[in-house]
């Protein structure tokens, strides 16, 4: 007669657990810089004559000139550039650790009825 055992054996099976999705996003924020400008102003210098200065003849009766001044302005100019701050880079790390199973196991047994054989 063969008798049989039930043997615990254990090996493991990698299995998907969870997905993880990365994406990122754009975070704005306020910045406030200072720009010093330039704005041009008319100057108007009155000297007086003196007695000796010679004095351009003027025509009463003469249509009065306009001079014609342009006065220019510095005004800011505010681009934006893109440029890389940061590399990030993911990888994934495989963590060991253990995990204790347990079951069940069935064996065979045999059982021997000792009776006295016949005839004795």
């Amino acid at each position: 007669m063969v008798l049989s055992a039930e043997a615990l054996r254990t090996g493991t099976v990698r299995v998907a657990r969870e997905r993880v999705r990365i994406s990122k996003r754009i975070v704005e924020t306020t910045r406030t810089v200072e720009v010093p400008v330039r704005v041009e102003q008319l100057v108007v210098v009155h000297e007086p004559l003196g007695p000796d200065d010679p004095v351009p003849d003027v025509d009463p009766t003469a249509p009065v000139e306009e001079l014609v001044v342009v006065l220019h302005e510095e005004v800011p100019e505010v681009t934006l550039r893109v440029h890389p701050v940061e590399l990030v880079r993911i990888g994934i790390d495989t963590v060991p650790g253990e995990v204790v199973v347990e079951a069940d196991v069935r064996s065979e047994e045999v059982e021997v009825d000792e009776r006295p054989a016949r005839g004795n």
